[in-house]
């Protein structure tokens, strides 16, 4: 399951299209439990860094985001805001 995370900033629609066009299991999610029981983690990004950044500190995802794909090393993928 790819987890496509909800930070209030993205195309998520557009992303779970195309995933969902490959036959790849995603969700749209904040959830901590769900991304890290994830295989993958895409986030996608439009608009200010700085807002995307307080975004996600407001979903307190920093922290799990950073464990699940600095240190456990998880596949992610980030799109423009979210690279």
């Amino acid at each position: 399951m790819v987890a496509i995370i909800d930070y209030g900033l993205g195309n998520l629609s557009s992303v779970k299209k195309a995933l969902n066009f490959l036959d790849i299991p995603n969700i749209i999610t904040y959830k901590k439990r769900e991304i890290k029981n994830s295989t993958a983690i895409i986030l996608p990004g439009v608009g200010s860094f700085q807002q995307g950044m307080k975004n996600l500190e407001d979903r307190d995802l920093i922290e799990t985001l950073t464990k699940e794909v600095v240190v456990k090393k998880k596949k992610f993928l980030g799109i423009c805001l979210g690279m």
